[in-house]
């Protein structure tokens, strides 16, 4: 327990600060959590005896979002225009297309220099299946950090995950069963529907007490205030159930250990791999 504390008094600081007035720092954040996020799932996938290409996947995991923000500064701008404008900024993510191109032409050429062809579908699948996963995923947190409102944005969706996976666990210890026999899935039997409906009603609570009390001027209004919350609980509860059936399917209990008591990388941001992309999207359409 006492790790776990102290974890979270260092992770929680830390992640409020990169969102809300990071750049290189925030940069620097996203780039070591996909580089270890990445790492851990080789990990996994190798106690299974699978075989994929460490080195290769964790470089070009950890290129994605350097890309992306790269994309940001051929226009023209400067790391203080990025962070001082409240103005919305441009994000070319074909350029992810381009990283993940590359990757499929190093893998191949790797076999075809190795003269291996056993294993080689395997090989190239399960690599690029955690840049895929961990990083394209993961790495929408760039182009969210640099839109319009881009930190506090970043920052309401953290506190909306946050809240939907506490409140998931407490009202489904509390209540859990009691109302619905059944469980929410028998990948992870002890959530429980309770829980699942209990953790959309506090995030949507939780955005409009956002909107009303802490980032008045968030670019949100009317029937989105419901609309993203819900989204965001529903997408973050099946992010966390995601990376469940990866871990039973290769037998491990946490991604890995590097938090402690909380586990890995992956356990922490599971939620967040699915709600970033689908959050961009939905802000960048409706917003």
């Amino acid at each position: 327990m006492l790790n776990r504390i102290l974890v979270a008094l260092i992770l929680v600081p830390l992640t409020v600060y990169v969102y809300l007035y990071g750049d290189k720092s925030f940069m620097a954040f996203t780039v070591l959590l996909i580089g270890i996020g990445i790492y851990e799932f080789y990990k996994m996938m190798e106690s299974k005896g699978i075989v994929v290409n460490k080195v290769v996947g964790v470089i070009l995991g950890g290129s994605i979002p350097i890309t992306l923000y790269l994309s940001l500064l051929s226009h023209g701008n400067t790391l203080e225009k990025l962070i001082k404008k409240n103005t919305e900024h441009n994000v070319d993510m074909s350029m992810c297309t381009m990283v993940l191109i590359l990757g499929m032409f190093i893998l191949m050429f790797i076999r075809i220099y190795q003269n291996k062809v056993k294993g080689s579908s395997s090989y190239i699948g399960y690599t690029m299946l955690g840049i895929l996963y961990v990083s394209f995923l993961f790495s929408h947190i760039v182009p969210i950090k640099y839109m319009l409102n881009g930190s506090q944005w970043l920052m309401t969706i953290q506190i909306l995950v946050w809240i939907s996976d506490t409140f998931a666990y407490l009202v489904g210890v509390k209540f859990g069963r009691k109302l619905f026999s059944r469980g929410l899935c028998e990948i992870s039997p002890k959530k429980s529907i309770e829980g699942s409906l209990g953790s959309i009603i506090f995030t949507v609570i939780t955005m409009l007490l956002i909107k009303r009390f802490l980032f008045k001027d968030l670019n949100i209004f009317g029937i989105h205030l419901f609309i993203v919350p819900i989204l965001v609980a529903m997408i973050g509860q099946i992010g966390d159930l995601a990376e469940s059936v990866f871990k039973r399917e290769f037998g491990v209990k946490d991604s890995g250990k590097i938090l402690g008591g909380h586990g890995g990388i992956l356990d922490r941001y599971d939620s967040l791999i699915w709600v970033f992309p689908f959050m961009y999207y939905y802000i960048n359409i409706f917003l």
